[in-house]
């Protein structure tokens, strides 16, 4: 389709070009413009599974539902919430969120707007929100969602306004309904008994957003075309967007460079790095960072997942851990392998709006790391390189400090090549690094289907994460509360407990800022001196885009398409 349309814009303009000079017509206005392109290319590496991120979450999921699917709300790059489907933001200020504080209740009123359609006309209403509800609720066709155990019950008010009524107090309701990965969902199209992990509606999906689906060939293309029963109008200003499956990361860059393409999406410190000084192109930085960095330590013996009954007979003493951290030159490591786009972070709270400042930077030090070591009982007597326990406390004396250190391919060179070098450099401290590479989807996987992480099968590993939106708390329930150590509970995969941790986690569950961003910091405080996990640094949210694609902002809160309905074409 855009060939076509290329083609047809050229003949237009050679007619146009012969018809004034064979009948010496003045030359056009020097503010003349010429016919504008209505089409932009998207590409990504690999086929979206479904428009449905809350079941498959890719992140290309999110950016294809991001054309044709709205939230009640959703959150700009500068971490604003702002209205989709709501008519207003439901607060404290406009009495639209009671909270019961001596139950330790609240309910939430929404008001939505009433011009929005699903592209076949009919109405978006309160049923929609409901019948969405209800589908994620259902226990064997269903889902989760953030705080939608704390929800007793959703009442429809009328066509266009309903109450949620919670148990506990929720601070990110605002988002719960909207956001990165949650939408509405259509009651009188998708299929209540196909259920929402399945159903049909995922893969075909009506729209009441900028963009519809008008053609899919799986593994090739995808091609969008202008809703226009979109309730903004005269948005989108772009007729068609079609999205192409480029597996190859060069393959995509060159597109970029010779005009084949518009956007690729979460590029690499080394697209940005190869297409620096290209005129056609620019980077469209988040303000903020989201993925961090990060070592994941396992503080069960390697194949367990009880730190209690079998201890890692390494990195359950705290000294080794923080040694390791120690050891680390972060700094070289984002110059040289990260083109200096990557940015040192150790701590988990360094974006607005919860930023704490009260933990101070490790510093890399080699010998100090080293006292570290022999202070817990780690000494290389027989003069090999690598240290054996003796008085170690956590191993049988003589034992090796010898390890396996795992990292995902999907990644890339950039992330191979640091773990080589922390490789290199724990080597120089006694400790031996065994470096494996696997596909993420083994790493991650569950621990039925055999998943290393959730099973305990490994010792280190080192891969990226970072929290969606603006609340944390979620997030940090999921990879350090003591619930989240159960396999498939949660991503503690070092099945680290805090029982002090796990006090300020609920208090943070208020909606009163200053008490949410105290408990923070003193997260903080607890997860540095006790280090589950070394953060490092933070790498690089952006998207490469076209120079003649404009209104392209890149956040940490959402995908790149989450304002595709503002997007112009220069």
């Amino acid at each position: 389709m855009l060939e076509t349309k290329r083609t047809l814009i050229f003949l237009l303009l050679a007619v146009t070009l012969s018809s004034s000079l064979l009948g010496c017509q003045p030359q056009s206005p020097a503010n003349a413009t010429a016919p504008a392109q209505t089409s932009v290319t998207i590409v990504i590496a690999e086929d979206p599974p479904s428009f449905n991120p809350v079941i498959t979450d890719t992140g290309y999921d999110s950016l294809v539902m991001d054309l044709v699917m709205l939230g009640l709300t959703d959150i700009d790059e500068n971490g604003n919430v702002f209205p989709e489907l709501a008519a207003e933001l439901p607060t404290l200020e406009n009495g639209d969120v009671v909270q019961d504080e001596t139950a330790g209740t609240m309910s939430v009123t929404w008001k939505m707007r009433k011009d929005a359609q699903w592209s076949d006309g009919t109405p978006v209403t309160a049923k929609d929100v409901i019948f969405t509800y209800n589908a994620i609720l259902d226990p064997a066709k269903g889902s989760w969602i953030p705080g939608i155990d704390y929800i007793d019950s959703i009442a429809q008010v009328d066509n266009y306004t309903l109450t949620i009524n919670y148990n506990a107090i929720f601070p990110g309701y605002l988002t719960q309904f909207g956001g990165e990965q949650v939408v509405v969902w259509p009651a009188h199209y998708c299929s209540a008994e196909q259920g929402f992990s399945a159903w049909d509606c995922a893969r075909e999906p009506l729209s009441d957003g900028p963009y519809k689906l008008e053609e899919w060939v799986n593994g090739d293309h995808m091609t969008f075309v202008k809703n226009e029963n979109y309730f903004d109008k005269g948005k989108p200003s772009i007729e068609t967007i079609i999205v192409k499956i480029i597996p190859d990361a060069a393959v995509r860059k060159t597109m970029l460079l010779n005009g084949d393409a518009d956007l690729d999406m979460w590029s690499s410190e080394q697209m940005i790095h190869d297409l620096e000084g290209a005129e056609n192109v620019q980077v469209s930085n988040s303000p903020d960072n989201r993925w961090v960095m990060r070592i994941f330590f396992n503080l069960a013996a390697k194949g367990a997942t009880d730190p209690v009954a079998t201890p890692h007979p390494i990195l359950s003493n705290v000294k080794v851990r923080q040694a390791i951290r120690m050891a680390i030159d972060v700094d070289t490591i984002t110059k040289e392998f990260f083109y200096g786009l990557a940015k040192p972070n150790w701590t988990e709270f360094f974006r607005p709006p919860y930023v704490c400042d009260n933990v101070a930077r490790t510093q890399f030090d080699l010998e100090g790391a080293k006292a570290l070591l022999e202070e817990a009982g780690w000494v290389d007597q027989d003069g090999d390189g690598v240290r054996e326990c003796h008085n170690c406390g956590t191993a049988a004396d003589g034992y090796p400090m010898e390890m396996e250190f795992i990292t995902y391919s999907e990644y890339g060179e950039p992330l191979e090549l640091t773990q080589q070098f922390i490789a290199e450099q724990l080597g120089k401290i006694g400790i031996k690094l065994n470096l494996t590479v696997v596909e993420g989807s083994v790493l991650w996987a569950t621990a039925a289907d055999g998943g290393i992480e959730q099973n305990g099968n490994f010792d280190m590993d080192i891969w990226d994460e970072g929290y969606a939106g603006i609340d944390p708390t979620d997030y940090l329930w999921s990879y350090y509360s003591a619930e989240a150590a159960v396999p498939d509970n949660g991503y503690n995969y070092g099945r680290w407990e805090n029982p002090e941790f796990d006090s300020l986690l609920d208090e943070a569950y208020t909606l009163d800022t200053q008490t949410r961003h105290d408990a923070f910091c003193k997260m903080a405080t607890l997860l540095d001196e006790e280090l589950p996990q070394a953060l490092l640094f933070t790498a690089v949210n952006a998207s490469v885009h076209s120079a003649r694609l404009q209104g392209v902002k890149s956040s940490t809160n959402d995908i790149i398409t989450w304002n595709a309905a503002d997007w112009t074409l220069k």
